[in-house]
């Protein structure tokens, strides 16, 4: 108490001052219309400010934040990329001389002994004979014939298919069959039993087809066996793809097939 009257009597004059200043400005404002609009728009305007203000030191708050959170996400995948077997560049160039068509699939067969589906795109979408079908969960089979509108795939669901896989981890190459009977699995019986596999691991397209893009994850090693006879493996494959709940797929198209083709047929014949 006493320090305040000690402030009042130091400060009387000012205090006087305000409190005229503060009279002087509210007869004003209750008098004149014009005034008193003004004051509110230089108190609005001010008041904008300061709360633009305040609302740029929060975002800054705010965004410092996220910096710091997507830093430390940034951290994590870069560890994660670090411990993953991922392609170099070069492959990733050549999966771009495919073209994707999209098209959905308006009936199929799963559980047959050689399995076909229809598609909606034709020849009027660019869809031909000899064309690769997949997902991104794997090899769906082979564009067997096409009209204009339609086109029917040979399923990989189908006595007469194989397709030639890479086992990720160390890149050793194999050709992936259907035994004929269940549409979630598939198998590989020309892998030398002298390479190290293990249940879990992961199997995809390899580099040699025409057909198909190299790198599509196609399964993952189920149950295996060796056969001392052979010398190889009997390897059973989980597929990633569902067939029975297939729905849309995309047709691809490698560029150069038929120079390549050319090229090849006076060697391999």
């Amino acid at each position: 108490m006493h320090n305040l009257l000690r402030f009042i009597k130091i400060n009387h004059f000012l205090l006087i001052f305000i409190l005229i200043e503060t009279i002087s400005i509210s007869l004003l404002l209750n008098n004149n219309k014009y005034q008193s609009n003004k004051v509110v728009d230089l108190t609005t305007e001010y008041t904008g400010v300061i709360f633009d203000y305040k609302n740029s030191i929060s975002d800054y708050i705010g965004l410092k934040k996220t910096n710091e959170f997507l830093i430390e996400e940034n951290a994590k995948l870069l560890s994660i990329i670090e411990k993953q077997d991922y392609y170099p560049k070069k492959e990733l160039v050549e999966t771009n001389n495919f073209k994707y068509y999209p098209a959905k699939v308006i009936n199929k067969s799963i559980f047959k002994r050689n399995n076909f589906l229809t598609i909606n795109k034709g020849t009027k979408d660019g869809v031909n004979e000899g064309m690769g079908v997949i997902t991104e969960k794997g090899v769906i089979g082979v564009i067997y014939s096409v009209s204009e509108n339609y086109a029917l795939v040979l399923s990989f669901l189908h006595s007469k298919s194989a397709v030639g896989i890479f086992l990720k981890k160390n890149m050793q190459t194999g050709i992936l069959k259907w035994e004929g009977f269940n549409y979630q699995t598939a198998y590989i019986d020309d892998l030398p039993i002298h390479v190290p596999i293990e249940i879990g691991d992961t199997i995809i397209t390899n580099s040699y087809s025409n057909i198909f893009p190299e790198g599509i994850s196609i399964g993952k090693i189920k149950n295996f066996e060796k056969i001392l006879e052979s010398g190889f493996y009997k390897i059973n494959i989980k597929l990633f793809e569902d067939f029975n709940n297939l729905r849309y797929v995309y047709v691809v198209n490698k560029n150069g097939t038929k120079e390549q083709k050319i090229l090849e047929e006076e060697i391999y014949e």
